[in-house]
């Protein structure tokens, strides 16, 4: 018994560890969490829905100048969407090429690249600046488009919804 004194101290910090290295064993490792975080569509459909939906009136504002409070705070809310979006970007659904794209270095870049962006026009839907949400409108286009280069070269939504973006001359 002189080896292993019988604290108050001595008992709760055994328990604790073997609570620790119990939960520890119990838990899934993050490569094991991330591997089982699924969305539950395609992430061809979270683009198509979620992405084109969010990110086209955000582009089109500079276009459309806002007119009035409703409208920025329209904006905002389409900003935040797209932001989180780019966040769901990285997690594979049920897409054939969903793993193939979120286990790519760059494919992860471009969803980061959307998210930054997106939260620049959060920014600029609350300060209703117009040069701003026209400049995030911007770097939208040319990440959304650079990534569909490297990615989706042949069909942007792969038609789930017909071709949804407007150009200037829809507006």
């Amino acid at each position: 018994m002189k080896y292993f004194p019988r604290t108050k101290q001595f008992s709760q910090a055994l328990a604790f560890t073997i609570a620790g290295l119990t939960l520890a064993a119990c838990s899934p490792t993050s490569e094991q969490a991330a591997e089982e975080a699924r969305l539950p569509i395609s992430i061809n459909e979270v683009m198509a829905s979620l992405i084109n939906h969010s990110a086209d009136p955000i582009w089109v504002a500079a276009w459309r100048n806002p007119q009035n409070d409703d409208d920025w705070r329209e904006l905002e809310h389409l900003a935040r969407q797209l932001q989180v979006g780019g966040a769901l970007l990285t997690i594979p659904g049920t897409g054939p090429a969903d793993r193939i794209w979120t286990d790519d270095a760059e494919w992860r870049a471009y969803a980061q690249q959307l998210s930054d962006s997106a939260a620049r026009a959060v920014n600029a839907a609350r300060a209703k600046d117009v040069g701003l949400i026209s400049r995030a409108g911007d770097e939208i286009v040319d990440i959304c488009e650079s990534c569909h280069i490297d990615f989706k070269p042949a069909i942007p939504t792969m038609n789930i919804y017909g071709e949804l973006s407007p150009t200037a001359g829809d507006i």
